[in-house]
């Protein structure tokens, strides 16, 4: 099972780090602007984005959340691709023949990236066959695609939630709540997102 990254699949399927560097270790929030165009029940949804949520708080993020619905854009979810904001897709399936692929994140050429889909058919499917609940499972894969636009290019690792192969014991540690961003991980994507909000303080660009 596994993702379908920038120019990268792997079966089930570094970057900017400013100048403030003294306030790398604080809090940082995105905004993560949701299209559901899979007609995920709203208790699945609800308790996925609160999973994808909470492996983001143990990085030391905060995601604030904005529910487009179907027929997306729609306000308040206009975008600009110029904002520091980030858009998550459910989709039913994917354009990739590999039904063991769950996720997408679209990153240009410099690794940067606004755009994921997830595919929740196929996680559904998934969850029946290796006995995992569902929301947690799409919390997990949007948690790592949500990553992969954070962190760009050459984001998975070893092991972790970016690991680019999940297995058995992974699927396990999804079902436990304990698949997460490294320390490394955690702190550059901080950083990151830190360079983003500065620059958009500095652009005088609006929050969501």
């Amino acid at each position: 099972m596994g993702f379908r990254g920038f120019r990268v699949i792997g079966l089930f399927c570094l970057s900017f780090i400013g100048t403030a560097t003294a306030r790398v270790g604080e809090i940082q929030r995105i905004t993560v602007l949701v299209h559901d165009g899979a007609g995920v029940p709203e208790p699945v949804l609800r308790e996925a984005k609160r999973e994808a949520s909470r492996v983001f708080r143990e990085a030391g993020i905060e995601i604030h959340w904005l529910d487009c619905g179907s027929s997306w854009p729609q306000r308040p979810c206009q975008f600009s691709p110029h904002s520091d904001a980030l858009v998550l897709h459910i989709v039913p399936n994917g354009r990739t023949t590999r039904a063991a692929v769950f996720g997408e994140a679209f990153l240009g050429e410099g690794g940067h990236g606004k755009y994921a889909d997830v595919f929740y058919d196929r996680m559904a499917n998934a969850g029946r066959t290796w006995g995992t609940k569902v929301a947690r499972l799409l919390g997990a894969v949007s948690a790592h695609e949500l990553g992969h636009l954070v962190l760009g290019s050459r984001a998975h690792s070893v092991a972790g939630i970016m690991a680019p192969i999940w297995e058995e014991d992974s699927l396990r540690r999804v079902g436990m709540g304990t698949l997460l961003f490294s320390k490394e991980q955690s702190a550059l994507m901080r950083a990151r997102i830190l360079g983003w909000t500065l620059s958009a303080k500095d652009s005088g660009k609006a929050d969501y």
